[in-house]
C-alpha cells in the first residue's frame, strides 16, 4: 500500500470494493448509491496508483464535476500535482501525474493520452455507453475502474461498449449496506395519493388510452420488447425513424401519447393543490428539495411555496452557472430554505444536506430515483431522520399499486423506519408530526422515540423487519426514565439482577443487545462510548445511537419496564 492511500480514510465498503478491484485484475465497475462516497473511493484508487508510478486520467460528464474532483484532490492528494481540462482550463500530461477531463475534451483529436501505465476513472461510468462517449473508453489504458449509482442504461451500451472494457461489475454500497454502516441516515417514507381534477383526469384518461393500445399493438405486432421498459422505448425510438410502415406510425402515435400523458402527470393542478398545506409544514422546516419533472411544474411548485411563506426558489437548466451557483450557497447556508428543481438536480452537482425530499412527478428510472434520493438520506450530523414524500396520482403509471417506483421502493421501503400510505389532505399534519417528534426525541443521539398522538401507521425497522410497538402513553404521568433505570440495572454486579438484565435485551434484536450491552456496561463492566461501541463492533456511530434509541423505546414497553423498575426500586 502507497503512503498516499494510507492517508485517506475509508469506509468498509470502500475497503471492500477496493480489495475485489483489485483482485478482477483493477477492471472493474462498482456501483454505490449516491451519498456513500464514490468519489472518495476513486481518490483512494488514483493515489494507490501514483504510488505505483502511474498516471491517472478522471473523466466526467460535467463542469460541475470537473472542479468537484479536482477539489477533492487538491485536498486529499496536496503533494501531487493535479490539472484540469475543459471549460477554459488547457492543463495536461505529462505536466501532472492525475487529470481531471470532461468528457468532450478527452475525445478530441488534439486530446494528449499520457504514455505508459495509466489508470482511468469513469466517474457516472453509464454516460459513456453512448457511441460518440465511447469513444473514452480507449484501450491504452491499462487500468480501469467505472463508478457510478446504477450500472444500466435504456439502450444496449452497457453490453455493447461498457461491460467489454471494464469487464466486471462489483456492488460496493447499496441502501442496506449504507444503513447497516451509519452513511445513511435513518429514513422516513410518506406515498401520497392525489386524485385528478375532473379536467385532468378526462385528458389523462384519453392518452393512456392511446399508449396503452399502442404499446400492446408494438409488442404483439411489431416484435417490441415489453421489458424492461428501456429496452421498449429503444426498439419505438428504432421504429419512429423509419418510413410510412405501420410500426414506423404506431410508433409515433405511442409516443405522443406517452408524452402527452407526462405531462398531465407534471402539471397536475391537483400536486398543487396538495402541496399548498405541506408548504406551510415546511416553512418552520429544515432544507426541503422538491423534484419537480419539467421545469414549468418547477416554478409553478415554487410559486405555491412562496405563498405559502416558504423561502423558496426553482433551481432549472434556464439559469447561469453563476446563478445555479449563488443558489447552491444560499441553500447550504440556509438563506434559502427550498429548492424546486427538474432533473437538472439529478446527477452531477454537489447538493447540500436537505432534511425533506419531495417528489411531485414520479419516473420509471431507477437511476433518476436513486440519485433524488440519495439528495435526502446523507446522515445528519444529530442522527435525525430523513423524510421522503412521494406524491403520485391515483391510478395512474406513477401510482405504486400499479408497479410504479417498484425496485426504487422496494429497496427504499427495506431500510425504511416509517412507511405511511395518506391522502394528500392527511400529508401536512403527518409531516408535521414526523418533524415534532424529531425536535421532542427524549433520547440521545437523535434516535426514533415517538412522542403521544403519534398516527404512524406502520414501523419497520433498519432491515425492513416490523419493529415493535412503541410503548403505551401515560397520560399525566411523569415520563419514565428507562435509559437511568437500565444503567443503573446493568451496572450491578450481582448475579440474579445481571441475568434479569439479559433477559430484558432478550426481547431486543441481536445488534440492539450488544450495542445495550456495551454502552450501559452489563454485569458491572465498564460502560463505552458511542464511538468506542461503533469501533468494537464496527458499524457506523449513528447508527450505534440509533439502535440505542430504538432498543431504549422497547425497553420502555409493558413486558420490560416493570421488571427495570422492580430492580431499581421504583415504580412505574
Amino acid at each position: 500500500m502507497s503512503a498516499l492511500l494510507q492517508g485517506i480514510e475509508l469506509r468498509a465498503w470502500q475497503r471492500d470494493a477496493l480489495s475485489k478491484w483489485e483482485v478482477a485484475g483493477r477492471r472493474a465497475v462498482i456501483e454505490a448509491v449516491t451519498g456513500t462516497g464514490k468519489t472518495t473511493l476513486g481518490i483512494a484508487a488514483a493515489a494507490d496508483a501514483v504510488g505505483r508510478g502511474l498516471k491517472v486520467l478522471v473523466v466526467v460528464p460535467s463542469v460541475d464535476l470537473l472542479e468537484q474532483w479536482h477539489d477533492a484532490f487538491r485536498r486529499a492528494l496536496p503533494g501531487v500535482p493535479v490539472g484540469r481540462r475543459g471549460a477554459g482550463h488547457h492543463d495536461a500530461f505529462p505536466q501532472v501525474q492525475v487529470l481531471v477531463t470532461i468528457v468532450n475534451s478527452a475525445i478530441t483529436p488534439t486530446f494528449r493520452r499520457p504514455a505508459g501505465e495509466t489508470l482511468v476513472i469513469a466517474d457516472e461510468v453509464h454516460r459513456y455507453g453512448a457511441g460518440g462517449f465511447a469513444a473514452v473508453l480507449d484501450d491504452a489504458y491499462t487500468e480501469r475502474l467505472g463508478l457510478t449509482a446504477t450500472f444500466e442504461r435504456p439502450d444496449e451500451g452497457v453490453a455493447m461498449h461498457l461491460r467489454p472494457y471494464f469487464e466486471d461489475v462489483i456492488p460496493g454500497c447499496d441502501y442496506r449496506r449504507g444503513r447497516q454502516d451509519g452513511i445513511l441516515a435513518p429514513v422516513r417514507v410518506m406515498l401520497v395519493s392525489v386524485d385528478f381534477l375532473a379536467h385532468e383526469q378526462e385528458e389523462y384518461s384519453e392518452w393512456d388510452e392511446v399508449a396503452r393500445a399502442e404499446r400492446h399493438k408494438l409488442i404483439t405486432q411489431f416484435g417490441c420488447r415489453a421489458e424492461p421498459f428501456g429496452s421498449f422505448m429503444q426498439d419505438v425510438q428504432e421504429f419512429k425513424d423509419g418510413g410510412a410502415e405501420q410500426a414506423t406510425w404506431s410508433a409515433r402515435k405511442y409516443l405522443n401519447a406517452f408524452s402527452r400523458r407526462r405531462a398531465v402527470l407534471a402539471n397536475s393542478e391537483g400536486k398543487l393543490d396538495a402541496l399548498e398545506p405541506i408548504g406551510e409544514v415546511l416553512a418552520a422546516a429544515g432544507r426541503t428539495i422538491v423534484f419537480s419533472e419539467t421545469k414549468e411544474s418547477a416554478y409553478a411548485a415554487a410559486g405555491v411555496l412562496t405563498d405559502a411563506n416558504v423561502n423558496a426558489a426553482p433551481y432549472t437548466s434556464d439559469l447561469k452557472r453563476r446563478e445555479r451557483a449563488e443558489l447552491l450557497d444560499a441553500f447550504k447556508n440556509g438563506v434559502l430554505s427550498t429548492l424546486v428543481a427538474p432533473r437538472v438536480l439529478d446527477e452531477g452537482v454537489d447538493v447540500p444536506e436537505a432534511d425533506v425530499g419531495i417528489i411531485l412527478a414520479g419516473s420509471k428510472s431507477k437511476r433518476q430515483m436513486i440519485q433524488r434520493m440519495g439528495r435526502i438520506i446523507r446522515p445528519k450530523a444529530d442522527g435525525r431522520h430523513a423524510s421522503f414524500v412521494v406524491m403520485y396520482m391515483r391510478g395512474s403509471t406513477e401510482d405504486p399499486e400499479g408497479g410504479a417506483h417498484e425496485v426504487f421502493l422496494s429497496e427504499l421501503m427495506a431500510i425504511a423506519d416509517d412507511i405511511v400510505t395518506c391522502t394528500a389532505e392527511e400529508a401536512g399534519p403527518r409531516l408535521a408530526e414526523w418533524l415534532k417528534l424529531e425536535e421532542t426525541s427524549a433520547v440521545t443521539g437523535g434516535g426514533s422515540g415517538r412522542t403521544k398522538g403519534s398516527t404512524t401507521e406502520s414501523i419497520r425497522g433498519p432491515a425492513g423487519e416490523p419493529a415493535s410497538p412503541a410503548p403505551p402513553e401515560r397520560a399525566e404521568e411523569e415520563p419514565v426514565d428507562v435509559a437511568g433505570m437500565f444503567a443503573r440495572a446493568a451496572a450491578s454486579g450481582e448475579v440474579a439482577t445481571a441475568d434479569t438484565v439479559l433477559a430484558c435485551l432478550s426481547v431486543l434484536e441481536p445488534l440492539q443487545a450488544s450495542i445495550m450491552a456495551l454502552r450501559f456496561g452489563v454485569g458491572g463492566r465498564t460502560a463505552l462510548s458511542a464511538m468506542d461501541v461503533a469501533k468494537r463492533l464496527r458499524v457506523g456511530e449513528i447508527d450505534v445511537q440509533w439502535h440505542e434509541s430504538t432498543a431504549l423505546t422497547r425497553l420502555g414497553g409493558p413486558d420490560t419496564a416493570p421488571v427495570l423498575a422492580a430492580l431499581c426500586g421504583s415504580g412505574v
